[in-house]
C-alpha cells in the first residue's frame, strides 16, 4: 500500500469550492478503498477507487493502488495506463515500476520531472546557451536570480513571515529566519517559475507573487521528450529569508 502524498501544482491557484468538497470527499472514499485493499477484497476495493478517481482524476495514490491491484489480477495493461496516469502527476514509485519492472518508456505529459526528459533545459544567457545542470545542481547563475528576486523581494518575504507565524500560531516577530523549500518549473515557452513545494506554504498570494517574481528570472531552450517541447519541473531548492532582510 502506498502512503498519501502531497503535490502542490498551479492549478491550486484556481481551485473553486466545489472542487475542495469534491477533494474532501474522494480523500473519505479512499479511506473506504483502503480498508477494502487491507482486508484484500480486491473487487470492492476496485469499485471504491474507481469512485475516487471520478471525483478527483488526479489523486496520485488511489492510480497507484488501483494499478497495483491490476497487476496482481493480471490486469498488465490496465495496470501499466494507471501507472502511467500517476507517473504523469510526478509520482517517482509509478515511474519506477514502469522503468525498472515493466519496462515501459514513460507517456508524453506536457509537465514532467526534468530527470525523465530526454533532453534538458538550456539557460540562456546573454544570448548564449548554457547547461541548467551541473553534478544534478542548479546553474549558479539562475541560483544567483532567484536570491535577487525571490529571496530579496520585500513582498515575498513579508508574505514568507506572515505564512510561518500563522502556522505555528505566533507573531512574525517572533521568527528569525524562515527556510522554505521551492519548485523549479521549466516552461515549453522558455519561462522559468518558482513555487513552494509545501504544503504548508500552498498560499495562493506568495504563489502569484512569486510568479510575478520569476517573470524576471530569465529564459531557458525547453526541455525534449520524444522530440517534442515539454514543461519541466525541478524539486527542490532550499531559500533561506532572514528576518533582518524584512527591516
Amino acid at each position: 500500500m502506498k502512503k498519501s502524498i502531497v503535490i502542490i501544482v498551479l492549478a491550486f491557484i484556481f481551485s473553486l469550492p466545489s472542487f475542495s468538497q469534491s477533494q474532501s470527499k474522494a480523500d473519505s472514499l479512499y479511506q473506504v478503498a483502503l480498508n477494502f485493499y487491507d482486508k484484500q477484497d480486491s473487487k470492492n476495493a476496485i469499485v471504491n477507487f474507481e469512485e475516487v478517481l471520478k471525483l478527483n482524476p488526479k489523486h496520485i495514490d488511489a492510480l497507484y493502488n488501483l494499478a497495483a491491484i491490476q497487476y496482481q489480477l493480471g490486469n498488465k495493461a490496465k495496470a501499466i495506463e494507471l501507472f502511467q496516469r500517476s507517473a504523469a502527476l510526478g509520482d517517482a514509485q509509478s515511474k519506477e515500476i514502469l522503468k525498472q519492472k515493466l519496462n515501459v518508456r514513460l507517456n508524453y505529459a506536457d509537465t514532467m520531472d526534468i530527470a525523465d526528459v530526454d533532453k534538458l533545459p538550456q539557460l540562456i544567457v546573454d544570448g548564449q546557451s548554457e547547461d541548467l545542470l551541473f553534478n544534478k545542481s542548479i546553474n549558479t547563475k539562475l541560483l544567483k536570480a532567484i536570491a535577487q528576486q525571490i529571496v530579496a523581494s520585500k513582498e515575498i518575504q513579508n508574505r514568507v513571515f506572515d505564512i510561518e507565524a500563522a502556522n505555528k500560531n505566533i507573531t512574525s516577530g517572533e521568527i528569525k529566519q524562515v527556510k522554505l523549500m521551492v519548485g523549479l518549473l521549466f516552461g515549453k515557452d522558455g519561462s522559468i517559475t518558482v513555487i513552494p513545494s509545501e504544503n504548508d506554504f500552498a498560499d495562493r498570494k506568495l504563489m502569484l507573487d512569486m510568479m510575478k517574481a520569476s517573470s524576471k528570472l530569465g529564459k531557458v531552450t525547453p526541455a525534449q521528450y520524444d522530440e517534442k517541447s515539454v514543461c519541466a519541473r525541478y524539486y527542490s531548492i532550499p531559500l533561506i529569508f532572514y528576518k533582518e532582510d524584512q527591516q
